[in-house]
């Protein structure tokens, strides 16, 4: 009885453990790149649009996305949000577009990088004019394409609240090394 409670008292722990690096801001000090921000990782529901898995089912994707707020030793600023999609062995590969639906709107991104081809990863540069949109937005979802084949991913409360408060935390840090706006002015 006391080996059966350890060994669930060991699974609880490792559940949470590895739980416990996702969907959570972490703050980045490089001294030696000059470099500071923050990052965020989540691993979503990814879900084919298409009913192409076993049975007339959709199929689910492996997929971590991770957003990452650099503020290099100029004053520049920088989010990129990267997308890693883990597949079986496949000819198509993660297409290099990306949609943003914030409460309906559509933006479209084109990614900068592209790399393996059994781990497929994208990397997206967030537009600042978009910082504010998504701080502000009820709803956030992703369309990626695997070839023609359409993955959705669509946040869940708590993913959507660290997606806020992770830009809500980039503008602040962005800000924090700007000038003041003079009175009368807008910021945005």
């Amino acid at each position: 009885m006391k080996m059966r409670r350890t060994i669930l008292l060991f699974g609880i722990m490792f559940f949470l453990i590895s739980c416990g690096t996702t969907n959570r801001i972490v703050e980045i000090k490089d001294s030696f790149k000059e470099i500071k921000g923050i990052k965020l990782l989540q691993k979503p529901q990814a879900v084919s649009s298409e009913k192409t898995g076993s049975f007339g089912a959709h199929r689910y994707y492996n997929l971590k996305v991770s957003y990452l707020f650099q503020q290099l030793k100029k004053g520049q600023t920088i989010v990129i949000a990267e997308f890693q999609m883990t597949t079986r062995v496949s000819t198509d590969e993660l297409d290099s577009i990306l949609f943003f639906d914030l409460d309906h709107e559509k933006v479209k991104l084109i990614s900068t990088e592209n790399n393996s081809y059994q781990l497929m990863k994208r990397e997206f540069i967030v537009p600042e004019n978009l910082w504010v949109s998504i701080v502000h937005s009820q709803e956030i979802f992703y369309r990626l394409y695997v070839g023609k084949e359409g993955v959705d991913v669509k946040l869940n409360a708590s993913e959507i609240s660290k997606v806020k408060e992770f830009f809500q935390r980039a503008i602040q840090q962005r800000d924090a090394d700007r000038p003041p706006v003079p009175e009368g002015q807008k910021k945005w």
